[in-house]
C-alpha cells in the first residue's frame, strides 16, 4: 500500500472520476478509480467508499486550510431580503411608520419596499386575498433601528380604502433602492454577515502487527497492508460519523479531559448547525411524495443554496423511498453519475437536482429513517494538519517487538448557509 499523503496546495473543485460498468453501476462494478491524487491518495479513496459517501465526498471537493485550533467563517455572507410587520399600521397616503418585529437590520434608507399583500387598482390601495399583481409599493424615509420600525412613503398609492391596515405580521420585502442625483453613497444597513466556528479536532490511529504474529499470519495471506486497510475502513467510518454527528463541547476549545487533564478539542458536524429538521408522518405512498415534494421545496427554496443537493439516507428511509412513486419512477431510468468519488443516484425534482446514495453511518448510529442533506457548495473540511503515514521503529527504540503505523488529520469543518442544509425524520402515522 503506497503512503497516504495529501497535498495541501490542491485546486479548489477537483473531482475524481470511475471507469464505470454500464452493466451495473454499484462498487463492484467499478474496474478502475481515478481520483486526483492531489487531493486524496487513490488507496485511501478506494478503500469503502461507498460506506462513508459524506466522508469521500468532502475528501475530494476542494479543501481549506487553517493554522489554528479554531476556525471562523461568514455562515451566512447574504443580506437578508424580508421584514415583518410587528403592529398593524394604519395605511397612510402621506406617510406611515410600521413597526418591525424581525429584518429591520437588513433595511436601509432610500430603499423600496413591497407589500404582497396590498394590491393597488387605479392608485387605490386595499387588502388582497394572496399575492397581489400590482403590490403596493413604499419608500423608505427613516430606520429607526433601535426601536425596530421605518417611516415610510407610499409610492404607487394616492389613497387607500377605508380602514385599510397593513397586518400585524404581514411581510415586506427589499426590492432595490431610489436615490436622488446628488447623492454619492448610501447608508449601510445594519446586517452584518453572521460569524460562526469550528474547532479542529485530532484524529488518530495506530496499526501494529506484532513480529510473530506477521510470521502465522503469512499462512493465510494476510499482513500489516491488510490491517492498514481495515483500520483505514473504521478510519474513514469515524470521521464519517464525526463530520454527521459532531457536536460542540459546553467547554467550547477549553474542554479538558480529566483522565489525562490535557485539553481536546471537538468538531461540529452537520448536525451542530442550525440546519432544517423536516419531520414528517406516513401511512401510504401519497404521504411519502407529499412529505418529500413539501421537503424539497423547503431546502431549495429562500436560502441561497445551490441547485442540487446531496441525500443521504438510513436503510429504513430507502425501504420508504421504495413506496414514493416520483422516487421510483426516476430510478427506473438508472440514471447514475460519478462525481467526488462517489456514484450517485440521480433524481430531478421541481426545485432542483438530487444526487442520492444510502450511508451505512445512519443506520449504524440509530438514524435509520432518517435523511441528511447537504449543499455540496456549502460545505468542506478544513485542514489543520493533512491525513499523513508516520512509520514507527519500536523495535530499534527497545518498546516493542512490532512493526507500527500511524495515520493522523486535524480537521474541521465549514458549513456555510446552514438553512440549505436539513435532517428528514420519517414516522409511521399512527392510527387515530
Amino acid at each position: 500500500m503506497a503512503e497516504i499523503t495529501i497535498d495541501s496546495k490542491a485546486p479548489n473543485g477537483t473531482v475524481g472520476t470511475h471507469v464505470v460498468n454500464s452493466a451495473n453501476s454499484g462498487e463492484g462494478a467499478t474496474t478502475k478509480q481515478g481520483i486526483n491524487r492531489a487531493t486524496v491518495s487513490e488507496k485511501l479513496a478506494q478503500i469503502g467508499w461507498s460506506n462513508a459517501p459524506l466522508d469521500t465526498m468532502l475528501r475530494n471537493i476542494g479543501k481549506g486550510k487553517t493554522n489554528s485550533d479554531t476556525f471562523e467563517f461568514y455562515s451566512i455572507a447574504a443580506r437578508g431580503v424580508e421584514c415583518k410587520v410587528g403592529a398593524a399600521a394604519t395605511f397612510n397616503a402621506s406617510s406611515m411608520t410600521i413597526s418591525l418585529s424581525s429584518g429591520v437590520d437588513c433595511l436601509s434608507k432610500s430603499g423600496v419596499l413591497v407589500v404582497p399583500s396590498i394590491k393597488v387598482v387605479n392608485k387605490v390601495a386595499s387588502a388582497s386575498s394572496g399575492a397581489a399583481l400590482k403590490p403596493l409599493m413604499l419608500h423608505i424615509s427613516e430606520i429607526n433601528y433601535s426601536g425596530n420600525s421605518v417611516t415610510c412613503i407610499p409610492i404607487n398609492a394616492s389613497s387607500g380604502a377605508s380602514g385599510l391596515t397593513i397586518a400585524k405580521d404581514a411581510k415586506m420585502y427589499r426590492a432595490g433602492i431610489a436615490c436622488d442625483q446628488d447623492t454619492a453613497i448610501t447608508d449601510d444597513p445594519q446586517a452584518m454577515p453572521i460569524k460562526d466556528k469550528n474547532y479542529c479536532q485530532r484524529m488518530l490511529c495506530t496499526i501494529s502487527e506484532n513480529a510473530y504474529q506477521a510470521l502465522q499470519d503469512k499462512d493465510v495471506e494476510f499482513g500489516l497492508s491488510d490491517l492498514k486497510e481495515q483500520a483505514i475502513f473504521d478510519f474513514r467510518l469515524q470521521s464519517e460519523a464525526a463530520a454527521i454527528f459532531g457536536g460542540e463541547s459546553v467547554y467550547g476549545e477549553n474542554f479538558i479531559d480529566p483522565a489525562t487533564m490535557k485539553r481536546k478539542l471537538h468538531m461540529r458536524g452537520v448536525l451542530d448547525f442550525d440546519i432544517q429538521e423536516i419531520t414528517g408522518e406516513i401511512s401510504n405512498n401519497d404521504d411519502i411524495d407529499e412529505f418529500l415534494n413539501n421537503a424539497m421545496q423547503k431546502l431549495f427554496s429562500v436560502n441561497n443554496g445551490s441547485e442540487e443537493r446531496i441525500l443521504l439516507y438510513g436503510a429504513g428511509f430507502a425501504t420508504k423511498l421504495a413506496n414514493s412513486k416520483w422516487w421510483t419512477k426516476q430510478l427506473e431510468a438508472n440514471k447514475t453519475e460519478v462525481k467526488w468519488g462517489v456514484t450517485w443516484k440521480m433524481v430531478e425534482s421541481n426545485f432542483g437536482r438530487l444526487r442520492g446514495i444510502m450511508d451505512p453511518a445512519l443506520s449504524l448510529m440509530g438514524y435509520e429513517d432518517c435523511a441528511l442533506v447537504v449543499d455540496p457548495r456549502h460545505i468542506r473540511v478544513i485542514e489543520q494538519v493533512p491525513m499523513k503515514e508516520t512509520k514507527l521503529d519500536l523495535q530499534k527504540a527497545g518498546i516493542r517487538n512490532s512493526h507500527d503505523v500511524v495515520l493522523e488529520e486535524s480537521i474541521t469543518l465549514e458549513l456555510t448557509n446552514p438553512k440549505a442544509h436539513g435532517l428528514l425524520v420519517l414516522t409511521e402515522k399512527t392510527a387515530a
